[in-house]
């Protein structure tokens, strides 16, 4: 795969915007200012031969949001099947990917995202959870490792600390690593913008975890499988049909990850004491 890195930077990439505030004070005052936000911009990811996905996300990352999420929605299987990735400069927020074999490549879902929303033109949810393997049983963490691993990836979202707005992505190895870590304003973006970058240098992925900052639905626990991550931490909640897909897929999924508790919903044995 060429190295593109330093071309898709031109790009300009940024994750928050200043715009005005008129506030209003517990005590009655009120004053004009400005505040940061996170921004949230269409980037639009075009798979030569095959079409494009028009992803609302935060605009950071774009190389590895567009890699992480090519192979996150089985539209590749390995990074060697990625040729090149690069930008053109007469189009504003456009990254496109070159792949190998892109007549084997069917989209059959709607081609914008929101930030909100990963999987919401996938067809035949349980056909999707079949074509994906189900992961390893390789990793074991004790539940303060868990609690700990939560508590970094809190201390790493420098955008949240700005805005408030932003989810986090942290994936970590058996010993508590973050070996990647992402910010977005969509729980998906951020996983497959982590998902990216370990794939981008080549990191294994199988094996390890991922903790979250948001929320998990079945989208999230798909991105993960495919990515053969075993286990995800998530500080808040979890879905139905989450718990479902993680029992189908081997993974063990935890939700409200606190110092005092964790809720295990699915494949408790890799969590030891």
């Amino acid at each position: 795969m060429a190295d593109t890195s330093s071309t898709v930077q031109e790009t300009g990439q940024r994750s928050t915007d200043d715009v005005d505030v008129f506030r209003i004070h517990s005590d009655g005052s009120m004053e004009r200012t400005r505040d940061k936000v996170i921004t949230e911009q269409p980037v639009t990811i075009l798979i030569d031969q095959v079409g494009s996905f028009t992803v609302m996300c935060t605009p950071s990352d774009i190389e590895a949001l567009a890699v992480g999420f090519t192979f996150s929605e089985g539209l590749i299987s390995r990074i060697d099947e990625v040729i090149e990735t690069y930008v053109k400069p007469e189009l504003a927020n456009v990254i496109g990917i070159q792949v190998q074999d892109p007549t084997r490549i069917g989209i059959g879902r709607n081609l914008i995202v929101a930030s909100s929303c990963g999987m919401c033109g996938a067809r035949n949810v349980e056909k999707i959870i079949q074509t994906i393997p189900p992961c390893d049983q390789t990793l074991r963490v004790t539940d303060r490792l868990l609690i700990e691993t939560m508590q970094k990836l809190r201390r790493l979202q420098h955008v949240f600390d700005l805005t408030g707005g932003s989810h986090g992505a942290a994936i970590f190895d058996g010993s508590g690593e973050i070996i990647s870590f992402a910010e977005d304003i969509g729980r998906h973006n951020a996983l497959d913008k982590a998902v990216g970058k370990c794939l981008l240098c080549r990191r294994a992925m199988e094996g390890c975890g991922v903790a979250l900052s948001g929320r998990v639905s079945l989208e999230i626990v798909t991105k993960a499988a495919r990515a053969g991550i075993e286990l995800i931490a998530a500080v808040s909640a979890v879905s139905s049909y989450a718990v479902c897909a993680s029992e189908k897929l081997n993974i063990t999924l935890c939700g409200f990850v606190r110092p005092d508790k964790i809720n295990v919903y699915s494949k408790s044995e890799r969590i030891v004491s």
